[in-house]
């Protein structure tokens, strides 16, 4: 018995259009055709690629495959796939919606399946658009496997493993790589031409009133609490000796481990100054490259399983580490992490500069920014002038919320203090967890308001430029919905789409 497997397409278009499309449709059907079939197919299955029917304007492109002899039955047509919507020269898949339905689920996004099938129709407008205007030659298969990486991470981390996400998918992680490959490819080239369209936008001064003036009080935003800071640190110094001797430390336990001693986890345990990864014996979970610290990264990835490296020194102090497996370009290593400590003199000292410091900032003898340049030993703020960076908003503003995670250990001081105000040096711990001594000045302190002209003005203009991009989007998108060739199936047509213009009589073009 033959059963013919059918990606069919509910769209009537043109003749050329019809053709083009019906081969596009079946290339990519075909790929996960194997795959796809659940009935009546535990037997071995092999394409027929001599038996494929040709695609004409009222027959749908099909996929013979050959199932080995059964009990005589009538032909069955099971649709594997279908085409949804066609934009141009570019198609939308059912499986497609259901694809980022799925992924969207994933990251328990609150979106329907209306928004994403939409959100693919302005995609592949803006794909289409882009490989005439040739935007999309400045998408490189770097730029593509980057951002494939980085969303396979989030899906990894977010879904608690690799078996999980494969489990979810119901693919191994190889097919959901690739099956991102070519919808993270326009997804970037969407991103790029849609920048192209709004890059001329410009707001100026004056449109930013009109712009503030037209808004309700109901639309005007609610600024939180917010404080600008900046601040110098001084770390007590920490001797040769104190660094050689924590070294030596490591490489007595990485030869105690290696000489089967011990193991290494149970010395992690014992030993390593990482709070959050001791108590699982050193163990930090799959982590990519791009999530570790650039020392780290590279001795981690030199190791093979189950080797353990030299000591690595980084921005936090000393490691070993032992390589527990590699996926790819993720790996699940142990470390265990140990800092220099610093002698009961070298912290006196330290007190003492950072008193001294005060003084001549209070005295007027230096500004706080020139004090920060001159003596600080963070080197991130001190360059600067000390500016504090919010590491969420990349600006220098901070809310209640983020003070309280950025700086735990200074943030009940700094609720007190007022704008201008400058603290004695507070015992406290740099963003690394090292101990410091810290002055913090307070540039700014804005009290929880609603948005004005006056003290916002930022923030105004930003949401004034906002809708400048919007409209000049929706203008492009308006305009090249009724010149580029769009048809939509007719279950899809019903949605509560944002831009009525996609659905239209055809006969008005």
């Amino acid at each position: 018995m033959t059963k013919k497997i059918f990606v069919l397409s509910a769209l009537i278009i043109s003749m050329a259009a019809s053709t083009a499309t019906a081969q596009d449709s079946t290339a990519i059907a075909t790929k996960d055709t194997t795959a796809t079939i659940t009935k009546d197919t535990t037997a071995n299955i092999t394409k027929d690629t001599t038996a494929t029917a040709p695609a004409t304007k009222d027959t749908a492109t099909a996929v013979t495959i050959q199932i080995p002899p059964a009990p005589p039955t009538s032909t069955e047509t099971i649709v594997i796939d279908r085409v949804v919507a066609v934009v141009g020269n570019k198609i939308i898949l059912e499986s497609e919606v259901q694809a980022q339905l799925m992924q969207a689920q994933a990251r328990n996004s609150n979106v329907n399946k209306a928004k994403i099938f939409e959100d693919l129709l302005y995609q592949k407008l803006l794909v289409a658009q882009a490989e005439i205007d040739s935007v999309d030659i400045k998408i490189t298969d770097k730029m593509v496997d980057d951002k494939v990486t980085e969303k396979l991470n989030r899906f990894i981390d977010e879904m608690g493993g690799v078996e999980k996400m494969e489990e979810y998918f119901n693919k191994p992680l190889a097919e959901i790589k690739e099956d991102l490959r070519d919808v993270t490819r326009d997804q970037l080239i969407a991103s790029t031409e849609q920048e192209e369209i709004t890059k001329d936008v410009k707001v100026t001064p004056a449109e930013v009133n009109k712009y503030y003036k037209s808004l309700s009080k109901d639309s005007l935003p609610l600024i939180d609490l917010q404080f600008e800071i900046n601040e110098i640190l001084i770390h007590p110094s920490i001797s040769k000796q104190d660094r050689d001797a924590v070294k030596k430390r490591l490489m007595d336990i990485r030869n105690d481990v290696l000489a089967g001693g011990s193991l290494f986890e149970t010395k992690a345990v014992l030993y390593s100054e990482d709070p959050g990864s001791a108590v699982d014996g050193g163990e930090l979970g799959m982590m990519s490259r791009g999530e570790l610290v650039p020392e780290f990264a590279a001795a981690a990835f030199s190791l093979k399983k189950d080797s353990i490296s030299e000591v690595v020194e980084s921005e936090f102090g000393f490691h070993i580490i032992q390589l527990i497996d590699r996926k790819g370009e993720r790996i699940n290593v142990r470390h265990i992490l140990m800092k220099p400590k610093f002698t009961p003199e070298a912290k006196v000292q330290a007190k003492s500069k950072a008193d001294s410091i005060y003084s001549i900032i209070m005295e007027k003898k230096m500004t706080f920014e020139d004090a920060a340049k001159l003596f600080s030993t963070n080197d991130k703020t001190g360059k600067n002038g000390g500016v504090k960076v919010n590491p969420y908003s990349g600006d220098a503003h901070f809310s209640v919320d983020v003070l309280q995670q950025v700086m735990p250990a200074d943030y009940y001081y700094i609720q007190n203090m007022k704008a201008g105000d400058i603290s004695k040096p507070l015992d406290s711990y740099d963003d690394r967890g090292n101990f410091a001594y810290k002055i913090i000045y307070i540039k700014s302190r804005t009290e929880p308001h609603i948005a004005t002209i006056e003290t916002d003005y930022q923030t105004i203009q930003d949401m004034a430029l906002d809708r400048k991009y919007t409209q000049a989007y929706d203008k492009w998108v308006k305009e090249k919905a009724q010149s580029v060739y769009v048809k939509i199936a007719d279950e899809y047509k019903n949605f509560d789409f944002k831009f009525k213009g996609w659905v239209h009589n055809e006969y008005e073009r």
